[in-house]
């Protein structure tokens, strides 16, 4: 009985060395790293019109904001925002972020409408995307936390809305 493995077993794979998957597995890893600690930066190439798929990272969250899941959080959180900057002023204040209720008022049928391209069936291109993530998760610059110019949010979520149904235009990085 001989101990060698049988080509029962093997079949043609005993001739092809085996590749090992973990320098992939790894290298993916490693992109979705540098993409979770580089995102604001990414988002704010992608809201510039950089093409996406300039490179792995680009790609990488241009994939993330495209994802259903994702317009959906930020729609909420736009119509979230909206909902309480027509509320009455909480008499504690909260750990929450505080948002330009008078602005977001003022703009709020824009807002709104951002909110509904973004959960809409429609595709939509990722710089419109990342224009709608830069609004939520700038809390320094954005119109929606910060004071600014009058008609500065609503045009930035018509500006979002049109990025979203233009097709991609590309700006060298």
């Amino acid at each position: 009985m001989s101990t060698l493995p049988s080509t029962a077993y093997t079949g043609d794979r005993a001739s092809t060395p085996r590749r090992s998957r973990l320098p992939q597995a790894l290298s993916a890893r490693l992109v979705a790293l540098r993409v979770a600690f580089s995102h604001d930066s990414l988002d704010g190439a992608l809201a510039r019109g950089v093409d996406p798929t300039g490179g792995p990272l680009l790609a990488a969250r241009a994939a993330q904001l495209e994802r259903r899941r994702h317009r959906d959080t930020l729609a909420r959180t736009l119509r979230r925002t909206v909902d309480e900057a027509l509320q009455p002023r909480p008499p504690v204040r909260s750990t929450a972020a505080l948002s330009a209720r008078a602005q977001v008022r003022a703009d709020a049928d824009d807002v709104l409408a951002l909110a509904d391209r973004l959960d809409g069936p429609q595709p939509a291109c990722v710089t419109g995307i990342a224009l709608a993530q830069r609004l939520v998760t700038h809390a320094v610059a954005s119109p929606l936390y910060a004071d600014c110019a009058p008609d500065v949010l609503g045009r930035l979520a018509r500006q979002a809305i049109a990025s979203m149904d233009e097709p991609r235009l590309t700006v060298k990085e």
